[in-house]
């Protein structure tokens, strides 16, 4: 998330607080674990995440040639609405500059050298675990990533994250940085995924006390930012900017450059701004997801997860009896009377 008002991101408590806890956890993992940053929309995950990157490439000089201690990429989806393990196996292979498949779906593609084989994701695999190795990497980092959770199938979106993990080495750390869907929706559905995982929230602001006075002193700093009418508006309007909001600070930041551009020249005003508000749709979208992830992750810190020992495997982990072949009657073995041959 890019400032679109202000000249540099505003440092407010929350985003503070979970920068400095997810960064200190990623930089003191010893290797072998996930760590995941998960948010609702529009509150600073990608500009963490970014900062992060900057930050492990400041501070881990390997020696040797071609050493890629941190490899970042975006999980974007691929086919479906969602994300296939051979389409970021390539773009992991891309970002490590494999000699075989750096140039694949670059303009001059082919002007290099394309092997006759090892497009398939078991080479792909194979070939992206050399990479790793030879590169010495120690953080593979995705952001966007709840992209591997977009599918309703159970068992697949398992299969996904289980390859994910795999990423993952004794002395390799794997970075997760995305939307409460990741804490909602296929996150903990592998226990040996799961084992390794530690979740830090970036959380939105809510109605509560501590809360509504860092809230009140944002709005006062977007007061100096932007032109208002009367001076207090924002201050005014703090608790229909908190729910219209749902506590993201950049949807308010959306609020007020939108507001801003429907006043143009002139001072954002009551009337201007209430405009500059989502849709009910957009509204309500956002509000769900923030509900689902409180609860995922209050049922996470309670140790009530789905699938534990404890309360048992989940119906969508159950495993499902084989269908019957298409077109093939189930036979009736309780016969009526004795069968009549026919007489040849």
């Amino acid at each position: 998330m890019k400032p679109m008002l202000f000249p540099a991101p505003l440092q407010h408590r929350h985003f503070v607080n979970a920068r400095t806890q997810f960064t200190e956890l990623v930089r003191a993992s010893p290797g072998g674990k996930i760590i995941a940053l998960v948010g609702p929309t529009q509150v600073g995950k990608s500009l963490i995440f970014e900062q992060l990157v900057r930050t492990l490439n400041q501070e881990l000089r390997l020696e040797g040639p071609g050493a890629m201690p941190v490899v970042s990429v975006v999980a974007a989806t691929s086919q479906d609405g969602r994300i296939s393990p051979k389409h970021l196996n390539l773009k992991l292979l891309k970002a490590l500059r494999h000699p075989i498949y750096e140039h694949i779906g670059e303009f001059d593609e082919l002007t290099h050298y394309r092997p006759s084989r090892g497009r398939d994701e078991g080479s792909m695999r194979v070939a992206l675990e050399a990479a790793l190795a030879a590169r010495s990497t120690m953080y593979v980092m995705l952001d966007e990533a709840h992209h591997l959770t977009h599918t309703n199938n159970a068992g697949l979106r398992a299969n996904v994250i289980q390859s994910i993990k795999c990423i993952g080495a004794i002395d390799r750390t794997l970075v997760l940085v995305g939307g409460y869907e990741l804490a909602y929706r296929g996150l903990f559905d592998s226990a040996h995924f799961a084992g390794r995982l530690v979740c830090v929230e970036l959380a939105p602001y809510a109605a509560n006390s501590d809360d509504l006075a860092e809230w009140l002193r944002i709005l006062k700093f977007c007061s100096k930012h932007v032109t208002v009418t009367p001076e207090s508006l924002l201050l005014d309007e703090a608790e229909q900017l908190l729910e219209a909001t749902n506590g993201c600070f950049g949807l308010l930041e959306k609020i007020l450059w939108i507001a801003r551009s429907l006043s143009g020249s002139c001072s954002i005003d009551r009337a201007r701004l209430r405009a500059a508000f989502p849709l009910e749709k957009e509204h309500a979208a956002v509000k769900i997801d923030i509900e689902a992830g409180k609860q995922a992750l209050a049922r996470i810190a309670a140790g009530k997860l789905a699938g534990s020992v404890r309360n048992g495997p989940s119906k969508a982990q159950e495993p499902r009896k084989p269908a019957s072949p298409p077109f093939k009657r189930k036979p009736n073995r309780i016969l009526p009377s004795r069968p009549v041959l026919a007489d040849d």
